[in-house]
C-alpha cells in the first residue's frame, strides 16, 4: 500500500494543470497579471512542495517502518511456529516417560510380588528339605529362581530410578521452555 501511495504522489507531481479557458485582456494588462500570479503562485507554492516533500518523507519512513514491522511479525510467527513444534515434541517425550515410569512401577510391583512368592515358596521348600533328604536339588532350584527375581527386582528398581530422573529432567527442561516461551 505504501508503494502505491508513493507511486501515486509521483505521478501526481508530474501532471501539469491546465489553464481551462482563454482570457481575452489586452496582451500588457495579460502578461502584467499573469507575472503578477506566477509571482503569488511561487510564494504559495514554496511552504507547500517543502510540506509536501516532508508529508512524503515521512509517507516512505511510515512505508519502510510498515515494511520492517511486517517482517519482524514473519520471523517471530515462524519462530513461534518452532518453539510450538519443540513443545509438542517434549509434551509427547514426557508423556512416554510418564507412561515408561508407570510400566517401570508395575513391574517392580510384581517382580516384588514374585520375590514375596518365592521366600514362602523358599521357606516351605525349608521345612521340606528337613524332612526330606531328597528335595534338596529341588530347593537349589528355586534358590536359583529366587535369585533371578532378585537381579530382575534390582534391575527394575535401577530403571525404575533411571525413568525418574529421566522424567525429572524432562520436567526441568519443559519449564525452561515455557519460561523461555513466557519471555519471548
Amino acid at each position: 500500500m505504501g508503494t502505491i501511495s508513493q507511486m501515486l504522489q509521483q505521478w501526481k507531481g508530474t501532471q501539469n494543470r491546465r489553464a481551462s479557458a482563454d482570457l481575452t485582456l489586452p496582451p500588457a494588462l495579460h502578461r502584467a497579471l499573469w507575472d503578477f500570479m506566477g509571482t503569488e503562485i511561487a510564494v504559495a507554492r514554496a511552504p507547500l512542495e517543502a510540506d509536501i516533500a516532508d508529508y512524503r518523507s515521512a509517507n516512505a519512513d511510515l512505508s519502510a517502518e510498515n515494511e520492517r514491522q511486517a517482517a519482524t511479525i514473519r520471523d517471530l510467527s515462524t519462530q513461534i511456529e518452532c518453539v510450538t513444534a519443540d513443545k509438542a515434541s517434549i509434551d509427547g517425550k514426557a508423556a512416554q516417560l510418564v507412561s515408561d515410569l508407570a510400566i517401570a512401577r508395575d513391574e517392580i510391583t510384581r517382580e516384588r510380588q514374585n520375590a514375596e512368592g518365592a521366600r514362602i515358596e523358599l521357606a516351605k521348600t525349608q521345612l521340606r528339605l528337613e524332612g526330606l533328604p531328597r528335595l534338596e536339588s529341588e530347593i537349589t532350584a528355586l534358590r536359583t529362581d529366587l535369585d533371578r527375581e532378585r537381579q530382575g527386582r534390582v534391575k527394575a528398581e535401577q530403571e525404575a530410578a533411571v525413568l525418574k530422573a529421566q522424567a525429572t529432567d524432562l520436567r526441568e527442561r519443559l519449564d525452561e521452555t515455557k519460561m523461555t516461551r513466557a519471555k519471548q
